[in-house]
């Protein structure tokens, strides 16, 4: 198997080699050549070898843990596809979004979320289970087998209005929260507060020994700054002084022409940032956001790329694990808690995990999604990677999100890997391309 392997590996970079040769021009010697093949293909860490039958990368094949990992990560995914299904058609009824392609939700007043459950069922939660109320959301999902119902106390609009004022009270108490937003699964208002802020800790200790007496849908943890692990440097592209901080998402095309997607919270970020990658620029900043704010009325963190005539030649549906992103018009959705996905990135070939919270708030941005890690988890340099579920082929992913950063404890255990779900930059990625 490893000669086989071996021999297309060989084969695939006489292929690449070949078609580098028309980028170059007339005055570049052997050398650079030589460089464009790295620069292009395996070092953009979006495109890699393939093997003709399993279509994974050869990093993965040779690597037994990595490869168990990675199959049985596969496997749980589609079998949670008719869950998904469901999700989607509810959501539908939820989701709107206006010219400027901006998101917003309008949930009833007896929905409390929905999550897949450890049967790759999708339980729907509401205040209210009589006949007629079930009738309609089961008509919601088209009465699909892979959905159930479970009765709970607050719906997520009660829990948005009563944590929202919890939040209100923290601000003015000047306690340092890192996070906070909505618990499906728990059916709570999740707050999670700095740990190394003496004050904070007293708080949380005190609150808790309340909660026991009351039935408070308010739930605190304690956990570090999440932007101070996300800012760290790795292997990727980056501007010419950070040439090597983040990872790429996806390349497709979109309003603004061709695009580059990755996250927003790129060192210095600004409007017209050059972009490079190992001293070749590739594109420039055209919106963004992240901590550090950028595009009015935008959530996730993010940053669109548009690529130049160099960039456009390296667009690529391919992906680091060996697989692709389904090429063609993009539809993009949120996820349900307990949804596994999974991550590639520079510096990590695969990780997973399982969707613990959607739409959380952190320093000043919005929507992001908390992941419980399964197979691994992503390391700084990883930011800006490309998260995804499979597709209906073989092969085929479809592309979910980027990477926004880890988000760890006083003593250093990553408690969720988050990422950006792909329906905020949707209006500028409208469709990946197939090569």
């Amino acid at each position: 198997m490893k000669k086989k392997l071996l021999a297309l590996l060989l084969a695939s970079v006489f292929a690449l080699s070949t078609s580098v040769v028309m980028f170059a021009t007339s005055d570049i010697n052997d050398d650079d050549i030589y460089a464009l093949e790295y620069i292009d293909f395996y070092d953009l860490e979006i495109i890699d070898v393939f093997d003709e039958y399993t279509g994974l990368n050869l990093e993965i094949l040779e690597d037994p843990e990595l490869l168990t990992e990675f199959l049985y990560t596969r496997e749980i995914m589609r079998l949670q596809q008719p869950a998904l299904e469901a999700y989607n058609l509810l959501m539908g009824e939820f989701l709107s979004s206006n010219r400027s392609g901006e998101i917003a939700f309008a949930f009833r007043d007896d929905y409390a979320g929905a999550f897949i459950d450890d049967n790759h069922n999708l339980v729907i939660q509401l205040t209210n289970m009589d006949w007629d109320t079930v009738a309609l959301y089961q008509s919601l999902v088209e009465y699909s087998d892979a959905v159930s119902f479970s009765e709970v106390a607050f719906s997520i609009n009660e829990l948005n209005e009563f944590g929202g004022v919890f939040v209100d009270a923290l601000d003015e108490g000047n306690l340092q929260i890192t996070s906070h937003g909505i618990d499906v699964i728990t059916n709570s208002f999740s707050i999670s507060l700095y740990y190394a802020d003496e004050e904070s800790v007293a708080f949380m200790n005190s609150f808790d020994v309340m909660s026991r007496m009351l039935p408070i849908p308010i739930s605190f943890s304690l956990s570090a700054q999440i932007e101070s692990l996300m800012l760290e440097g790795g292997v990727g592209i980056g501007d010419r002084t950070h040439i090597h901080d983040f990872s790429v998402g996806a390349t497709g095309t979109g309003p603004v022409g061709n695009v580059l997607v990755t996250t927003g919270h790129i060192p210095g970020i600004r409007v017209g940032m050059n972009i490079f990658r190992n001293g070749n620029l590739i594109g420039r900043v055209h919106s963004f956001r992240g901590p550090t704010g950028g595009a009015a009325g935008a959530s996730g963190d993010w940053a669109i790329i548009t690529l130049d005539s160099f960039g456009t030649g390296l667009m690529t549906n391919r992906i680091r694990t060996g697989e692709r992103l389904v090429p063609g018009q993009q539809n993009f959705l949120l996820r349900p808690p307990g949804t596994l996905v999974g991550g590639t990135g520079m510096l990590t070939i695969h990780w997973s995990g399982r969707i613990a919270r959607t739409l959380q708030t952190f320093n000043n941005t919005s929507g992001i999604t908390f992941v419980t890690p399964i197979a691994r988890a992503p390391i700084a340099g990883d930011s800006g990677g490309t998260i995804y579920i499979p597709g209906s082929v073989t092969g085929q992913v479809i592309l979910d999100g980027v990477l926004a950063g880890r988000l760890e404890n006083g003593a250093g255990t990553v408690l969720y890997w988050t990422y950006t779900p792909a329906i905020w930059f949707a209006h500028f990625l409208t469709s990946i391309q197939q090569r």
